[in-house]
Formats: C-alpha cells, structure tokens, sequence
C-alpha cells in the first residue's frame, strides 16, 4: 500500500524563474531542466513554512503555462533535447566537475541522445495500453510492458489523467521527474529511453526480461528458479552503488525516497537498475533535510523520523535499502499477508549474540536466511549483507551509515564485526566527548574505557 499525496518542501518550486524574457526560451525543455536545476541552490532553512494557499496557486501556473506550450510545440521542440541532455550528463556525471577521472564503474559513458515518442508509436508498443501489459501501478502512474519495433523491451510510465483535477500536479510530476532523471548517468539507476508528450506525458525505460526485483525475489511460484544467493549479493551491491551515485557522487544530492524491490530493475545478469524517480528530491548542499506535511511513500520502508515528524534526506534511503537486504537475506516481504513487519520479525536475530563470542551472532543470522536457498550461500557475504542491514535500519537516522560506507561493508573492504548496538554506543561516546571538550576546553580525544562506560551511563 502507498501514501500519495502533495509535499510541502523547504525550496520552493521557482515560479518565477521560469518566466523568461523570450517566448521562445520560455517552452524549451532546456529552460525548464535549467529552472529545475537553480531552485536547488536556494538556501532556506531545513524546517520549512507552510505557503498560503495563494501563493501556491499562483507558483503552479508557470508549469501548467509551460507544459501547455511544451505539449503543443513537441514534435518540434523536444529533438533539442538530446543536445541539453550531453551537456547535463557532462555537468553532473560527478559532483566536483566533469575534470574529475571516472572510478571503476562508477561512472558510465554519455548515455545517447533521448527518443521522442509519438502516442501512435507507444500504442503500437504496448498493444494500445492494454491491461494484460500493466507492471505497475501508482498513486500518479501506471506502467506498461511494451516492445519496440526493433525488439527493445521497454517500460512505458504513463501518468494518470486523475492524478489532479487541472491537470497541474501531473504536469509537476512529469517535469520533476525528467529533470531529475536527464541529470544522471550511472550503470545502476535506469537510463531514460525516450520521452512521449502527445496525448499525455510518457516516460519510457528499459525493461528486462527478469522484470523488477519484486517479482523475481518473491514471485517465483511452484516450479519456478528460485533466486539464488550470487545473483542476490550482486543486487544488494550494485544497489548501493547506485544510491551511493545519488547521495554522494552527483552534483546535486539526490534523494529517492521510494526505494523497495519494486523499484530496482534486473537486468539479463542481475545487475539492479534503480528506477521510478517520481518522488524523488534533490537536497542542496546547506540542507539536512526536508519536512513535508503529508507523507508519501511504501509502508514498510518508512523510517520513524518520516513517520512521525515527516523528515527526510539521504538516511531515508539508507533506512529503505535496508529493508531491502533483509528482504534478500530472507525472502521475506516488507510486510507480509498477515501484515506482520519484516523488521520487527529480523531485529531479534540481527542484535542475537548468543553468548557473547560472535559465534551465537553467527548462528542467529543463518537462522534468518531464505530457506529456499537449501543452504547454498556465501557465508562472509552472507554476515556482511546482515551486517550492513542492521546498521541501515537503525532508529537514529544519525547513526545510520552513509552509502559509501555501505557498499565497503558489503564488499568486505571494511572492517564490520561490531554490531548495531556497538556502533550507536561509540558514535554516543563521541558526541559525548565533544561536548565535553567544547563545555571544559579539554582535548578532543576518545574517553578512556573506564571514562567511556562512566559517560555512557550518564548519556542513557
């Protein structure tokens, strides 16, 4: 189940900077991105004030008055766009400048130019949006299985002309989306094909023949390939990788606060392409955070601080993914058809220390594992998928590990063998010896063993 509803967020949408002197530059895509991509840099504060209800009308406007125009110029408007997308790949492949070297796979060669789809053609495609094509389904979009002329598969995200009585908040949508999604270029967040704004706004992806990660992870029935645990570790890394890209490594922090197995693609080897940026928001860089009024997003991905105080930034995401590797080490649902909570099931094995030498840890974490598996897994990722879980998931966003951190810990190039509990005790004890060097001038180095379990007394 999902809660789809409005945002209120601490930038505002920038009405105004997306009225321009010539009309000519007032519908162009380039103008639009390019008011997309200043907005972000507005420093305001992290706590934002609700704007009155005129206000709000009045900074809808532009966009509908730009799509409009956008949408009945298309067929000779959008083919500018391929060049606008190479310059923003070449912006915003790396956060620093584009002068900064590639790192391994981290960063891909510029994706081709993007397609203009005429309705006709995504009809043809998708058997005319039949039902027996639909994939999947939202509070503002349903997606289409299509093929196209040359044998692509594709993924066709139609929005739904329901989605707002004016039509403006569909409009919004499609635009924030695209703007997002042209600034990225990484292996693993989907690569946009092409775009369709005849007869409604269309995003088209690539689509596999594994599907999403949903589907091959808990739709295999009777006689089906279980998943097996190789193709499972590739997805939760190449899974962090891809986050990692968004929080850390583009030029503006991304986040994509919808995170779940529904939105991670497969391809041919199991590589995860995470998809559906619908919800997603960039955060500029003086910014912890956003606070929204209403909540959108998947049960059973929700943080606590989302839930109750509707905060969010990068450690949403962090908190997401891992729901998602317990989901892989388990394969178990978020929430089962019972509605019971895959994290309240996990927790007692994750923090389970047996007695006290790492082999009851051990032992526990084995016990969670998918039993269709019958056995067959990596045992040191196996202990590094689950450890990263339960750093992930922890209640404190401030102690959950930054993605980078995330993807060392499952390739082993960092040391993990404390658990969830130690790792909140010494970032406490960190903080604690902070404050006091900053209240008594004293050095900032870490307590002693006697001071730090005296300190940590105090502090709970």
């Amino acid at each position: 189940m999902e809660l789809k509803s409005g945002v209120s967020a601490c930038v505002s949408c920038g009405g105004e900077s997306s009225r321009r002197s010539s009309d000519d530059e007032a519908v162009s895509p380039r103008s639009v991105l390019d008011d997309g991509d200043s907005t972000t840099t507005t420093d305001e504060p992290s706590t934002p004030t609700p704007a009155p209800a005129a206000a709000a009308r009045h900074e809808r406007q532009p966009w509908k008055g730009v799509a409009e125009a956008w949408r009945s110029r298309t067929m000779r408007r959008l083919p500018s766009l391929a060049p606008t997308m190479s310059s923003l790949g070449r912006r915003f492949s790396i956060r620093g400048g584009a002068a900064a070297p590639p790192n391994g796979n981290e960063v891909c060669a510029l994706r081709p130019p993007i397609r203009t789809f005429s309705l006709s053609e995504l009809k043809k495609a998708t058997r005319n949006f039949s039902k027996e094509n639909v994939v999947g389904r939202g509070g503002h979009a349903n997606v289409y299985r299509g093929c196209l002329p040359g044998g692509e598969l594709v993924a066709v995200k139609r929005l739904s002309a329901a989605a707002a009585a004016d039509g403006s908040s569909r409009v919004e949508s499609f635009l924030s989306e695209l703007g997002h999604i042209v600034c990225l270029n990484h292996p693993n967040i989907a690569r946009l094909v092409g775009v369709g704004v005849d007869g409604g706004e269309h995003l088209v992806f690539p689509l596999s023949r594994l599907g999403c990660l949903s589907d091959r992870l808990h739709g295999a029935g009777a006689g089906e390939e279980v998943m097996p645990w190789e193709a499972r570790y590739r997805v939760a890394v190449g899974a962090a990788r891809g986050l990692e890209y968004l929080h850390e490594r583009c030029a503006r922090r991304i986040v994509h606060r919808d995170v779940k197995p529904a939105n991670i693609l497969l391809k041919d080897d199991y590589d995860p392409m995470i998809c559906d940026f619908g919800l997603a928001k960039w955060l500029p860089a003086k910014m912890t955070h956003y606070q929204v009024t209403t909540f959108e997003g998947t049960f059973g991905y929700v943080p606590p601080e989302y839930t109750s105080h509707g905060i969010f930034n990068e450690k949403t995401d962090v908190f997401a993914y891992g729901v998602v590797l317990l989901e892989l080490l388990t394969g178990r649902r978020a929430i089962d058809a019972k509605k019971l909570s895959l994290l309240t099931w996990a927790r007692p094995f994750l923090y389970s220390d047996g007695d006290g030498d790492g082999d009851g840890e051990d032992e526990a974490v084995r016990k969670m594992v998918d039993p269709a598996l019958g056995g067959h897994y990596d045992a040191e990722q196996l202990c590094s998928v689950a450890c990263a879980a339960k750093l992930c998931i922890q209640t404190s966003p401030e102690l959950r590990p930054p993605m980078s951190q995330v993807t060392r810990i499952l390739q082993g190039k960092e040391e993990h063998e404390m658990n969830g509990q130690d790792y909140a005790t010494r970032r406490q004890q960190d903080d604690l010896s902070r404050h006091r060097a900053l209240a008594f001038d004293f050095d900032w180095e870490s307590p002693s063993a006697a001071e730090a379990q005296h300190l940590s007394t105090v502090h709970l």
